[in-house]
């Protein structure tokens, strides 16, 4: 038999250790996207005055730091991914990579912007955490942009960004990019640095 008292204070128990965990998680999503942003307004805020290559060298590192690039390659890439050598594998997270901070670099030529406003709270769906955030113009109204931002080997990275809280960035790289060959993905990352 059991002791239903000890069984119900068990269960009581239960939110009081699992409340910090979420919080505690919640706040590193948070600090992900924060450290991305971050990084981004030098950039945004100078962008007129750098070239094309310049705005992809800043972006780059700050870009692999916060990014699950390993799965957004695979979903980008689709089907036969996991059957390439290993070393293909990774020349292609590699190459996305730097297709990524090419279109942000692109991109930021024509965003003038003041800074990032984000949310206290988080939301969470399909195990991730959604970190909500602001990017407030120089002239216009706030545009939203949400950060999936989920649990990996490597701490919490962000697996896509949702423009106007809907539009899914990896979507968009996963119908130009699937299928492509390395050579082909690097020649579309060349294109796009030579605008």
């Amino acid at each position: 038999m059991f002791d239903r008292r000890a069984v119900l204070a068990f269960i009581a128990a239960i939110p009081a250790f699992a409340v910090p965990a979420v919080a505690a998680d919640a706040d590193e999503a948070v600090a992900i996207v924060q450290k991305l942003q971050d990084s981004q307004i030098d950039v945004l805020r100078q962008a007129g005055k750098m070239s094309l290559q310049q705005r992809f060298d800043a972006l780059r590192p700050a870009l692999d730091a916060a990014f699950d690039l390993d799965g957004m390659a695979k979903l980008a890439h689709g089907p036969g991914f996991d059957d390439l050598p290993a070393a293909d594998r990774a020349e292609w997270v590699k190459s996305f990579g730097d297709y990524v901070a090419a279109t942000y670099a692109q991109r930021f030529e024509f965003v003038e912007a003041k800074g990032f406003e984000r949310d206290a709270k988080t939301a969470q769906r399909d195990g991730a955490l959604v970190v909500s955030t602001r990017m407030i113009p120089t002239s216009g109204q706030p545009m939203p942009i949400d950060y999936v931002v989920k649990a990996t080997p490597q701490g919490w990275r962000i697996g896509d960004i949702l423009a106007n809280g809907s539009i899914s960035e990896l979507t968009q790289w996963r119908r130009a990019l699937r299928g492509l060959s390395l050579a082909d993905l690097r020649k579309r990352t060349a294109s796009l640095l030579e605008r």
